[in-house]
């Protein structure tokens, strides 16, 4: 486990009721019980709102109530999480995540993954590899090994249920932590234009126009 049992310990919050059951716990169980029970209580960072439903929805164009608050949560929650916080990391983050999801409308890969069967590049050693971990998320988490990484950065073994699971559950998230292993945070604090952008992200520049009409849009809204 990641969390030890003495972290869990310094971080245990709850109600008087829950206190005690945890004084319980501690003569009377296992750590790896105790550290499970603290882990449901635990003081949570605070998720600091940097987009609304109305803005992404101006970039989107779209209405507002076609936003789910499963998705503007999960936005918020990775702008949050890989300091995604800047005006300039915003704006290219949300355009290109904007262009890849069809404005949100993909948040898993239209192909079947067939065609990842077999490709130990990307981890997929087991059969059925390709399509339960077919693209993912904004930016198409893909592959057993990828989503591997990604389970083991969020602390959530049901990442490895497959496709299904991360689409629904860390569209945007998946997708900042594409952009964080990449590095992209520094590249969008030296001011980059959306050409310099879109060639890390693609590795060429296709959708280029469109990546410019949501970057265009996220400046009249961030």
């Amino acid at each position: 486990m990641s969390i030890k049992f003495t972290d869990a310990a310094k971080h245990f919050k709850g109600t008087k009721e829950q206190i005690e059951a945890f004084e319980y716990l501690q003569k009377n169980t296992s750590p790896d019980v105790l550290v499970e029970f603290a882990k449901l209580y635990r003081k949570q960072p605070e998720v600091k709102l940097l987009i609304t439903k109305k803005q992404l929805a101006s970039i989107w164009g779209t209405n507002e109530n076609s936003i789910s608050d499963a998705v503007i949560n999960d936005l918020n929650s990775c702008l949050n999480l890989f300091k995604i916080n800047t005006q300039s990391r915003m704006r290219h983050f949300i355009s290109q995540i904007s262009h890849e999801s069809g404005a949100g409308k993909w948040m898993k890969e239209l192909a079947s993954g067939d065609a990842y069967e077999g490709r130990r590049d990307i981890g997929n050693t087991q059969p059925g590899d390709g399509k339960k971990y077919k693209g993912a998320g904004f930016i198409q988490l893909t592959g057993r090994a990828n989503y591997s990484s990604f389970s083991k950065y969020m602390n959530d073994p049901k990442i490895m249920n497959g496709v299904d699971y991360v689409s629904s559950k860390y569209p945007a998230t998946s997708a900042g932590f594409w952009w964080h292993n990449n590095n992209m945070n520094a590249l969008c604090d030296k001011n980059p234009s959306v050409e310099e952008v879109t060639r890390k992200v693609n590795g060429g520049y296709r959708g280029l126009e469109d990546r410019k009409k949501y970057y265009n849009r996220c400046i009249s809204v961030i």
